[in-house]
């Protein structure tokens, strides 16, 4: 009985813990939605400039700062940047590949024809000190084809930008206030 028990007490709690409908909680008077990072990818447009809660796997923390970290989604190419505000204070990299909720307010970069135009103005130019590092023949060192990297780059975000229809594409990221792990 004890043991028929706790497998549906386990079975109840995964069902919880992996339902991703949009959740809504109530912190204070203001309401707060919950998304995973999959659905603020398609959502997202509606709540910038709000505060939203979002649960993801923690794909990388920045090693010398802590100040950013990126959740993932259901896939590798689903991810949100999360900017450790003052109050979250840095992420470290114990938390790689932990589950976190993230609150903060979410945020939205578009990627449109000018700011590739910019982006591509910024990769012409260098300073001297990169010049002088790369008229010496050696500017291959890690074996990498950096410029074609760029420009692949720059041309698979140009397909978005007309994948779109609306001249331009949305990335999302949070201004973190809040962060706390979760426990499956």
């Amino acid at each position: 009985m004890k043991r028929l028990s706790l497998i549906l007490l386990s079975l109840l709690l995964a069902t919880m813990a992996c339902q991703t409908s949009q959740k809504k909680s109530t912190e204070g008077s203001s309401e707060i939605h919950q998304f995973t990072v999959d659905e603020i990818q398609t959502k997202g447009y509606d709540y910038v400039g709000k505060e939203v809660a979002i649960t993801g796997t923690v794909s990388h923390v920045c090693k010398h700062s802590g100040q950013r970290c990126f959740l993932m989604g259901s896939g590798e190419e689903l991810t949100i940047r999360v900017e450790a505000g003052h109050q979250i204070g840095s992420f470290n990299q114990e938390q790689m590949g932990s589950d976190l909720l993230v609150t903060g307010v979410l945020q939205e970069i578009r990627i449109d024809d000018a700011y590739l135009a910019e982006m591509e103005a910024e990769a012409g130019t260098c300073s001297e000190e990169e010049a002088e590092h790369t008229h010496d023949g050696n500017h291959e060192v890690d074996g990498g084809n950096h410029d074609q990297d760029k420009q692949n780059q720059l041309a698979e975000m140009r397909q978005k930008i007309k994948a779109s229809g609306k001249g331009y594409y949305s990335i999302f990221y949070l201004d973190g206030t809040k962060s706390e792990e979760v426990v499956n």
